[in-house]
């Protein structure tokens, strides 16, 4: 564990939001890079990223506080403390995607469509903010499974995945869906080595958000398999 990667004097930095602040400059030029290769604009992309981390970071400390209610009380202020942690990426995910919807819809543009672009960068952002988790020692594993590091490793492979089919011909909602589908399957199944979740009727919460993640998914990869076959 090494939460503070940089300190002198009063000037700290630290190792988990040095790798969200990363995931989000990776990002953000990756998705300006590969909005030349489609509809989209480069500036309505970088639009849209910056809603998406704003909605993002919001879901996600919100959702975690909701979990941990208990430990805020009587003290609200820590609510904002992010360089502690406490940010879960289901709920970041959540409000990032509602960001995007409401941004597209206010632009008379397809949602999916930039989902698809967003989708193998997501997934690539995703794998560097878990090496700050494991460097902050928050997400651990039990019987010390470093599950940051598989979570980041799996991810990484994802988004290898998603960049590829982003560059062939494809039906939209492809890349998204497979998002869905593929990182669903991820954290099903790393969440039996996770130990910091506790089991809610036979799962963990992000079991059975993941669930339906991978139910999503498939529906829009069937979807778009029945129009194909039509």
């Amino acid at each position: 564990m090494h939460p503070i990667l940089f300190s002198r004097g009063s000037f700290t930095i630290y190792s988990y939001g040095f790798c969200v602040a990363l995931a989000m400059v990776l990002s953000l030029f990756l998705v300006r890079r590969l909005a030349r290769r489609g509809p989209y604009s480069a500036r309505a992309a970088t639009d849209l990223v910056f809603l998406a981390f704003v909605g993002g970071i919001l879901g996600a400390r919100l959702f975690y506080v909701g979990q941990h209610w208990a430990d805020y009380e009587g003290r609200l202020l820590s609510v904002f403390f992010l360089q502690e942690g406490g940010l879960v990426w289901y709920g970041g995910f959540l409000g990032a995607v509602l960001a995007v919807i409401l941004a597209a819809l206010s632009r008379g543009e397809s949602a999916l469509v930039w989902a698809d672009l967003f989708s193998p960068v997501l997934a690539l952002g995703h794998a560097v903010g878990r090496v700050g988790c494991f460097l902050n020692g928050c997400c651990f594993g039990k019987a010390g499974h470093p599950v940051q590091f598989y979570e980041s490793f799996c991810l990484a492979l994802l988004s290898v995945f998603l960049f590829a089919r982003f560059f062939q011909k494809r039906r939209t909602g492809v890349l998204f869906g497979s998002y869905l589908l593929g990182y669903g399957l991820i954290r099903f199944f790393l969440e039996f080595l996770r130990g910091d979740q506790q089991p809610f009727a036979g799962f963990t919460i992000p079991q059975w958000i993941s669930l339906g993640s991978i139910a999503a998914g498939a529906w829009i990869l069937s979807g778009l398999g029945r129009k194909n076959a039509g």
